[in-house]
């Protein structure tokens, strides 16, 4: 059977939508129907009630969850042992959310490679749009986001905080002046743009709308600018002139670790956890 098959029956089970499920998968809403229809085909039975608005796995449905999970997990270890190594030490896969990554986690990673010296980190830095897809396929171990995850299947462990605050280019001096001139909107994400329209401004208009945090600091630099961006960033940034707007509200969100209830890497995963608690960015 091919795998993809039971990857897409997991992905419609986790988002309830055929068509959410396509987006995670990168694929047409239709190729996600067609396999579902070739599983339930194959084992001879509907997997899903299908309703437009509420997607809800048949009796037939949950008693495959299991055996899919397992199979895929199976696979996984599968690729890890041929792929690893003679010698080689345990690995673990991470992703940093997208605008994490800074001197609070790389300390905390050098400090975890000091500590585990045959520890094989692989740490990739991932936009939030594509770190549940990677979760989901088990291509992660675990990963560093801010906000909360409210997937069943994951364990979501505080492990900080993330406060970003009004940074802007010299000659800026206050929040009025931060978004009429230059002001670069970065996308944070739901939460973030909920507080900005509540606490900073309803209706604006940014000179630049980004979801790199390169850009954004890059924009900064080149010109007259402002823009949220993280607490961690102060000293790097007032080098280069660039400031935190005393009157400018400030916004906090919890980071949190996320990795499969079911993973593997318990271990690893708890050693992770530990390495990385009360991190402040």
């Amino acid at each position: 059977m091919d795998t993809e098959l039971l990857r897409t029956f997991l992905e419609v089970k986790a988002t309830r939508h055929f068509g959410h499920a396509a987006d995670n998968l990168y694929i047409t809403q239709a190729a996600v129907s067609a396999r579902i229809k070739q599983l339930e085909i194959y084992f001879g039975a509907p997997l899903f009630v299908r309703d437009r608005h509420n997607i809800q796995l048949t009796p037939q449905g949950e008693q495959l969850v299991p055996h899919a999970e397992a199979i895929l997990m199976s696979i996984l270890a599968a690729r890890q042992d041929v792929a690893r190594r003679e010698g080689a030490g345990p690995r673990l896969s991470i992703a940093i959310r997208d605008g994490l990554w800074g001197s609070p986690l790389e300390q905390r990673f050098k400090q975890l490679r000091h500590e585990q010296s045959d520890l094989n980190l692989q740490i990739q830095n991932v936009a939030g749009n594509t770190i549940n897809k990677k979760l989901r396929d088990r291509s992660l171990d675990a990963a560093v986001v801010f906000g909360s995850s409210s997937a069943p299947e994951w364990e979501s462990v505080p492990i900080g905080e993330l406060t970003l605050k009004l940074f802007a280019s010299h000659g800026i001096a206050s929040l009025d002046e931060a978004l009429a001139r230059q002001y670069v909107d970065l996308d944070w994400g739901g939460g973030f743009a909920r507080f900005h329209v509540r606490h900073v401004a309803k209706q604006w208009m940014p000179s630049l709308q980004t979801n790199s945090l390169t850009v954004a600091v890059s924009a900064l630099q080149e010109a007259a600018g402002a823009c949220f961006l993280p607490q961690s960033w102060t000293e790097v940034l007032g080098g280069q002139g660039i400031h935190v707007v005393p009157d400018a509200p400030q916004f906090s969100s919890p980071i949190q670790l996320l990795y499969h209830e079911q993973t593997r890497q318990a271990e690893l995963v708890g050693v992770l956890r530990r390495s990385l608690a009360n991190l402040s960015v």
